[in-house]
């Protein structure tokens, strides 16, 4: 009953350690602990139990010794399943084990075969196959027969069983994840919560049909800026750009919404008048808080990157085994891509939406994305595939910035600002335009090149940077003048026991 329930919640909640083990006890002994895991009001005492028993050990196994052989069924249950969700979120994973071991079978959950469950502190299907490859079969059987149940009972919002569909499809065939897709697609929105259910997303837009992708972009209209600046979400979205054939849909469905500014919050003081923030520019690029994200700026560099080799450079392994190219299924006994268009015809594609936007949002906020690291990465391939006389000059007029006390700071002295300069010069050097990033600093810092842009050990990398670029050889000409300089900035460097390898790279470039 609710109100005899409240009364046993409160005395675990507010009871001393004593006091919460008697609970503990007595309802572990009982052998019901499944029983009021289930029960709509009886459920909110165990989920008061795991709570509060996480800094005791002995209460911890207690509780998972009551509930073992029962998870399997809890699990896809609709009130059950809120008791296992908590409980692997809050248990440690070492007291957890065996019950998870039930997701893959009776095999593993009740007789323990090898002792499996002291093997793997965190076990999943991948560790069960490597220690057994012959449990593959009944363990992926009994995975789908959980999946299909919890589907049954909509529990996609729940982090167990989002990670229980992530090991199926990764395990399994293609054609087995083809199958499985059009189940789970129209909740993608709710699977993107957790870095497994991103995987899951992924999967499904990889292997899924052209119909299923359609259906995933609808269930994500809305939330593509939020989904992107999710530190999961994401890497569902660039896998539905890398792999959708219809770009003219994913223009529509995904990246439209990038272009237009987000509402800004409204903030209201105690006097209930709307309190203005810091005044936007109206100028304000609507992409420039994606530019400067590290998850988000990733689906302009995903834009960008010409090959896989060029994406090795901004995704990591995870991230690129995500994003494999070219995924097949089996159709009558051969391998069939699941996209029939080109990838680089559909990146140009995707890309040519998104110029005007992204070449805008460089030319408009130089300043900041030169001190960013990720939006950085962003404006030099901007720089490499479009490159502008326009842009270069937007770059070189972003070189002096000020310091939040109002100092005069050159960019060059920037930590991230001068690698960013001599990452975006170092393209120069393969361009056969005369508008170069190289051509136009040089311009604005003739004849103070050593003082405006060497003056430091970091400016001086850049010096060297723009010799190696400089096809005229006007760089290395003035700068030959003055090695005496840079051999006496070297010594003092030296005696101040300061960083001084910009400026020997530089003298040896000389």
């Amino acid at each position: 009953q609710h109100d005899a329930s409240r009364v046993v919640q409160a005395a675990v909640q507010f009871g001393n350690a004593g006091q919460r083990k008697i609970i503990v006890r007595e309802l572990c002994e009982e052998g019901k602990m499944d029983e009021l895991a289930k029960s709509q009001y009886a459920h909110f005492v165990v989920l008061k139990l795991i709570k509060y028993s996480v800094k005791d050990e002995d209460s911890m196994r207690k509780i998972v010794k009551a509930l073992k052989g029962k998870i399997a069924k809890l699990a896809v249950h609709a009130v059950g399943a809120r008791v296992v969700e908590l409980l692997f979120s809050t248990f440690p994973s070492k007291i957890t084990t065996k019950l998870k071991l039930e997701f893959y079978g009776n095999r593993f959950g009740l007789f323990n075969d090898g002792d499996l469950s002291n093997k793997c502190s965190n076990p999943t299907i991948h560790s069960i196959i490597e220690n057994q490859p012959s449990g593959k079969e009944p363990a992926l059987e009994s995975l789908l027969s959980i999946i299909n149940k919890g589907i049954e009972k909509g529990l996609y919002s729940f982090a167990y069983f989002q990670q229980i569909i992530c090991e199926y499809i990764t395990a399994s065939s293609p054609n087995d994840v083809r199958s499985l897709c059009s189940s789970l697609v129209d909740h993608s929105i709710h699977l993107l919560s957790t870095r497994a259910g991103s995987r899951v997303v992924a999967e499904c837009a990889a292997y899924g049909t052209p119909k299923d992708r359609k259906r995933i972009m609808k269930s994500l209209k809305g939330y593509t800026r939020s989904s992107l600046l999710h530190s999961d979400a994401y890497i569902a979205l660039l896998r539905i750009l890398d792999v959708t054939d219809d770009t003219v849909n994913v223009q529509k469905a995904i990246l439209a919404e990038l272009l237009v500014l987000p509402e800004e919050k409204k903030v209201i003081n105690v006097l209930g008048e709307v309190v203005k923030g810091e005044e936007s520019d109206g100028e304000k690029s609507p992409i420039l808080n994606l530019v400067l994200s590290d998850t988000a700026s990733k689906l302009f560099l995903l834009l960008l990157a010409k090959n896989q080799e060029s994406r090795k450079k901004y995704f990591d392994p995870a991230e690129m085994d995500i994003l494999r190219p070219d995924p097949k299924v089996t159709e009558g006994g051969e391998e069939v891509p699941t996209s029939k268009k080109n990838s680089n015809t559909r990146r140009v594609e995707l890309l040519q939406y998104m110029r005007n936007t992204l070449i805008e949002c460089c030319k408009s906020h130089a300043d900041k994305m030169l001190v960013s690291r990720n939006g950085a990465k962003v404006l030099r391939e901007v720089y490499e595939i479009f490159p502008s006389k326009e842009l270069s000059d937007a770059i070189v007029e972003a070189c002096d910035m000020d310091d939040d006390g109002g100092e005069f700071l050159s960019i060059f002295e920037h930590p991230i600002g001068q690698v960013s300069i001599k990452n975006i010069v170092s393209c120069d050097k393969e361009s056969d335009k005369d508008d170069t990033l190289t051509a136009a600093l040089f311009k604005k810092y003739e004849g103070t090149l050593i003082d405006d842009i060497g003056s430091s050990n970091r400016g001086a990398f850049v010096l060297t940077a723009m010799i190696e670029s400089d096809r005229d050889g006007k760089v290395s000409k003035e700068l030959s003048k003055k090695k005496k300089e840079i051999k006496s900035r070297i010594k003092e460097c030296k005696k101040m026991s300061k960083p001084f390898a910009g400026f020997e790279a530089l003298l040896k470039s000389l």
